[in-house]
């Protein structure tokens, strides 16, 4: 992978030293592509997550319904708490309904 021009930090020094007044104005080219490149990669990243985590969360529900289908009264409570947990990953994955560090 080619470093960023942001990786050797250059701008930072004493010649050239960072804005301070947050102005997207007084930023040079090498600080724009660090915070475009670090949001950008935030956001693929994030995006990913959210597709796995919600991925995983169906898988859960699809294995305990397939155990609810059983006689077994143990196999069936496995099964309750894998759809309630998977339906929960999924739904929190997506902001749908918040999070449990959200409740405590």
């Amino acid at each position: 992978m080619v470093p960023s021009p942001a990786d050797d930090d250059s701008a930072d020094t004493p010649a050239h030293p960072r804005a301070t007044d947050g102005s997207v104005a007084t930023l040079s080219e090498e600080e724009l592509y660090a915070i475009v490149r670090v949001a950008t990669e935030d956001a693929v990243l994030g995006a990913l997550g959210t597709l796995m985590l919600v991925g995983i969360g169906i898988v859960l529900a699809a294995w305990g319904a397939a155990l609810l289908r059983s006689a077994t009264p143990l196999p069936a409570a496995i099964g309750v708490v894998l759809v309630l947990f998977g339906a929960y990953l999924a739904l929190s994955s997506l902001r749908m309904i918040p999070p449990v560090r959200e409740w405590i």
